[in-house]
């Protein structure tokens, strides 16, 4: 007996069968609920209902569904179609990226089914099961899901069918289960072929390692790891900052997955006794990741490194990083300058990259003129011109510098500070009519100033061309799913100088623990930022004594907060966890001077 859902005004005499009266009264109920929602027109309905029928009398075509029709011709988007549906089956609609999801119930069925109805098992209990359906008209479907996991009862909820298509693929991640990868090996010849592994795009070894770097992508990580150990193979995702182990293959996977890494960056296989660095594209659910590959011979045999690049289109707006609103403004404000030094600092790993891409992205318009020198080039941006630094071909920072200076150009970006020669040209090109974007590996926003003189720029240069500073670091955020309300321990507020009493007002919050974040209780993450504006006090104090303690102290008259201060605000707010701005956060090894 076939499932009956909330299909009201579907009766009455009618020339075609039940089952093609219930779609097309279905497809035009839909468009009156999106033409009284103000998603569509009249006119424009009628003209797709016009073409849904051609469609139909297509010999071999399938009919096409009006709210996929609508999604493809962006005329609504997923969310609006699906609210529309929900409000015409009285059905409820669910945020898959918040609600929990129980990975055996969602395997339950089988994947090819799931995959291809859009359907997401999200638990049972004593009623029936919970399911997302990216087509809730699709009785047929759900029928077939009673017979697979004999529960009469259904409880559905309509999704869009991106967040179903995210689910199912983390539910059948390696992540989560690696039996799949094992039983790919088990057919496998571990042993290096004489033969390109690129000839066998079916073979298991290839397949393995598409299938680990595709739920690297899909489990948001920004590096995979292959590690050759005495005992097998072991394979880690960086996710929001920290690594994370995925699996453990057998140690004779290691040489044919290495191969296979090399070949897709270009790399050579037969050269085992030194480093090599090769980029790759990966094809991930229809769209293309771009990739850096870096083998370092070991012990046990060569490791391999793969860094997960964001695209042009992941790069975020300045607004979006974390920054307070009065930091977004000082920011954004020194952008529109058109000549001075803006510098970000902080250790490998904290989110510099992204900021300066962030930056550059606000300052891309027509008008200007925008040249970057990177090493390497990470994310490849339309509408400025981007030249790869090579020391081995004698291309360094301070060279590429010099003849970006004779390419008339407004913006410049120089990837790094890395010696006194890049500094000062960065310095002198600031004063000459540049605006200069730029990273320094340094702790605080404050030690900026001194490392430059440190290094050997007169205080003057310094002074005078430097505008900005940003210090930051990268927090990761409590899992939205499984967020709760916390007390943290009195140990870890000692650590960061603060008292249970200092936590008035203050809304703690921690995630507990769920299939979404993997049990860390953290997903994602947001830039915890300390800006100095380099005017008034601070110039005087570069000028007469550029020590740490005097700038920093000259720096509090410019609204400067340190690093912990920044942090420890985000964590009363609820952005971030107290135990996360103990870990990312320094004590200022620098006091204001008394009097």
């Amino acid at each position: 007996m076939r499932a009956s859902l909330p299909l009201r005004a579907l009766d009455g005499p009618h020339p075609l069968p039940a089952s093609s009266r219930r779609e097309r009264t279905m497809r035009r109920r839909l468009g009156e609920v999106l033409m009284e929602r103000g998603v569509l027109v009249e006119e424009t309905l009628d003209a797709l209902l016009i073409e849904q029928a051609d469609s139909h009398t297509s010999p071999g075509q399938p009919r096409l569904r009006l709210g996929q029709m609508l999604v493809d011709q962006s005329l609504a988007t997923e969310a609006e179609v699906a609210d529309a549906l929900a409000e015409l089956l009285d059905l409820a609609v669910v945020d898959l990226s918040t609600t929990p999801v129980d990975p055996d119930a969602a395997r339950s069925i089988p994947r090819g089914m799931a995959e291809r109805f859009g359907l997401l098992v999200l638990g049972s209990d004593e009623q029936g099961l919970r399911v997302a359906a990216a087509d809730p008209t699709n009785v047929l479907a759900l029928d077939d899901v009673r017979i697979h996991t004999r529960h009469r009862h259904l409880e559905v909820v309509v999704a869009t069918p991106s967040q179903v298509r995210e689910q199912l693929a983390r539910v059948w991640s390696l992540s989560m289960d690696a039996a799949d990868a094992f039983e790919l090996l088990d057919t496998a010849e571990l042993t290096v072929s004489e033969q390109p592994l690129d000839t066998f795009d079916d073979s298991p070894t290839v397949r393995i390692v598409d299938a680990v770097l595709a739920d690297a992508v899909r489990q948001g990580a920004s590096d995979v790891h292959v590690e050759p150990q005495r005992d097998g193979v072991r394979i880690r995702y960086r996710v929001d900052g920290l690594l994370r182990d995925v699996m453990t293959l057998p140690r004779a996977a290691g040489p044919s997955m290495i191969s296979r890494l090399k070949i897709v960056s270009g790399l050579d296989i037969a050269e085992r006794r030194i480093p090599q660095d090769g980029r790759a594209r990966i094809g991930v659910d229809g769209r293309s990741v771009d990739a850096r590959v870096s083998t370092l011979p070991a012990v046990h045999g060569e490791k391999v490194v793969v860094r997960l690049l964001p695209g042009s289109d992941d790069v975020a707006a300045l607004s979006s990083l974390g920054l307070e609103p009065w930091q977004h403004d000082v920011m954004a404000r020194t952008l529109t300058m058109t000549q001075g030094l803006v510098l970000i600092t902080g250790p490998t790993g904290s989110g510099k990259t992204k900021t300066l891409y962030s930056a550059i992205n606000a300052v891309m318009t027509p008008e200007r003129n925008v040249v970057t020198l990177e090493d390497p080039v990470e994310i490849q941006l339309p509408g400025i011109t981007q030249v790869q630094v090579n020391e081995r071909t004698g291309m360094t920072f301070a060279r590429g510098l010099r003849a970006v200076l004779r390419q008339d150009p407004d913006v410049i970006l120089v990837g790094e500070v890395r010696d006194l020669e890049t500094a000062e040209l960065a310095l002198r090109s600031s004063l000459t009519g540049h605006l200069v974007l730029s990273t320094l590996h340094t702790n605080n926003a404050v030690s900026a100033m001194t490392r430059l003189v440190d290094m050997g720029s007169p205080a003057y240069l310094v002074a005078s061309s430097l505008e900005l500073v940003v210090a930051q670091r990268l927090v990761r955020r409590p899992c939205p799913t499984c967020v709760a309300p916390y007390t943290p321990d009195d140990d870890v507020l000692a650590l960061l100088g603060i008292t249970p009493a200092d936590l008035d007002g203050a809304t703690p919050l921690r995630g507990e623990g769920c299939t979404n974040c993997s049990n860390t209780g953290y997903r994602g993450r947001t830039g915890v930022f300390e800006l100095l504006v380099v005017a008034g006090a601070v110039r005087r104090a570069l000028l007469q004594q550029p020590t740490e303690q005097t700038l920093a102290h000259a720096a509090r008259e410019h609204g400067y907060r340190s690093m912990r201060e920044a942090g420890l605000a985000k964590a009363a707010a609820g952005e971030t966890t107290y135990e996360e701005a103990l870990r990312v956060t320094h004590v200022d090894a620098y006091r204001e001077p008394t009097d």
